[in-house]
């Protein structure tokens, strides 16, 4: 079946929506709004169809020529055909649907959507998988579990894709390549540097590693055999233990340990920070949930007297400590390793409560911590999320406990694809 059909919107998730003739709806990768398109037919599933492209018959204007020779078998990307600004706009769109399909009551309070500095080169890592008997560096291909062989990727920052290029021409990779599963390159944007992590299943030689960074871009070198720890960094030299450095809006540092999570588009983090500020909260005792590095406790501690952030991933506390003692902060805040149901566990028991709790959580959101959120957190909630679905269904469940949804950002964190950063403030009704 080839039906001719008009597109009537995006939905989450970056497909196009259309109607087949016998009313089924059709998804489709790679269209825009309002475009006439002859489809193929390409899995029936009972409730609906999906499709690829045959032939754009009506092109819509915002259309352009991507700039990627992978897209479309790349899994990566699904925005690259559309021109940026319209990507914003079809973003909030998508914003306001989501909201709409899970039945959301009342207003949506959209303050505004903000647009990525860059438009390509934001990412500050990649992670690839490697196959080393061909030498192959790649993503998985879209709707395959087959490695796809890249060079560069539009997406990275250059420094990365610099040393990814590199890599192909390295003797020293091609031996440890055959024993590897998979490679991050991450950089450390105020030395202008990349730092390299590789899961293998043979311990490298140290020789092979320090050779690597005779790649002028590379900082170090770890790798990954077994254990909760990488082994690094080579050279044993290497500044403040291999970790990388970020720059905060108040020019505070976060020194990062190797596969320790930080933003991927840190410009739009540091956009997000200025947000939370220019709310102006009235807050003297903040509570951070998934604080791991402490990227939003940082910018607010001179604001207030208490300031307590816990993470599961104790690397990643270690961080946050070590980047307080650096700068004299230390002090100042309590960075803890423990879940965060465990915190919220321990504030009931000994009847603590705070001003503000900020979330960030994971995929999955926080629905677990939702009844015993509601009595810890005093004034106000700051939800980040990036996955909107989950933030609605949260969302729900705090207007439920007492709460209101006072303001919603839209940050675009990763232009070029559907994903987005959702940015919710929350106050407690009186």
């Amino acid at each position: 079946m080839r039906p001719v059909v008009r597109v009537e919107k995006l939905i989450f998730g970056g497909d196009g929506l259309a109607r087949a003739p016998d009313g089924k709806v059709i998804f489709i990768p790679f269209v825009i709004p309002d475009e006439l398109v002859r489809v193929k037919i390409t899995n029936d599933l009972g409730d609906y169809y999906e499709a690829e492209v045959e032939e754009i018959l009506e092109e819509s204007p915002y259309r352009r020529h991507p700039k990627c020779p992978y897209y479309t078998v790349c899994g990566g990307c699904q925005f690259q055909h559309i021109e940026y600004s319209h990507q914003l706009e079809l973003k909030t769109q998508i914003l306001f649907d989501t909201f709409k399909h899970q039945k959301w009551e009342g207003e949506i309070p959209l303050e505004e959507a903000i647009p990525s500095p860059k438009e390509f080169g934001y990412r500050n890592r990649l992670r690839l998988h490697v196959e080393g008997e061909h030498l192959k560096l790649g993503f998985v291909k879209r709707r395959t579990h087959t490695v796809l062989k890249i060079k560069e990727c539009l997406l990275a920052d250059e420094k990365i894709n610099s040393v990814l290029k590199a890599l192909y021409q390295s003797q020293d990779w091609f031996k440890l390549a055959f024993y590897s599963k998979r490679i991050k390159l991450e950089t450390s944007p105020e030395e202008n540097l990349v730092t390299m992590i590789f899961w293998t299943s043979v311990s490298p030689h140290k020789e092979e590693l320090e050779r690597l960074t005779n790649i002028k871009e590379l900082k170090c070198v770890f790798f990954w055999k077994k254990g909760r720890r990488p082994q690094g960094p080579f050279p044993s030299n290497a500044t403040y233990g291999g970790r990388r450095i970020f720059k905060n809006i108040d020019d505070m540092l976060y020194f990062v340990q190797p596969g320790v999570f930080v933003q991927t588009n840190w410009d739009v983090n540091l956009l997000i920070m200025k947000k939370i500020r220019e709310w102006n909260l009235d807050y003297s005792e903040v509570l951070d949930l998934h604080a791991g590095i402490g990227n939003f406790l940082f910018p607010l501690i001179n604001n207030g007297k208490k300031f307590i952030g816990v993470d599961t991933d104790p690397r990643a506390i270690e961080d946050g400590i070590f980047s307080a003692e650096k700068q004299g902060i230390n002090g100042r805040l309590d960075l803890r390793h423990m879940s965060a149901m465990e915190a919220l566990y321990e504030a009931v028991k000994f009847g603590e409560s705070y001003d503000l709790v900020l979330l960030d959580p994971p995929r999955g959101g926080c629905k677990e911590l939702m009844r015993l959120l509601p009595d810890v957190a005093r004034k106000y909630i700051v939800y980040i999320s990036c996955d909107l679905p989950t933030f609605v269904r949260d969302a729900k469940i705090l207007i439920q406990n007492g709460f209101t949804l006072e303001r919603v950002c839209l940050f675009d964190m990763f232009p070029q694809t559907y994903h987005f950063e959702t940015v919710g403030l929350f106050q407690k009704k009186a």
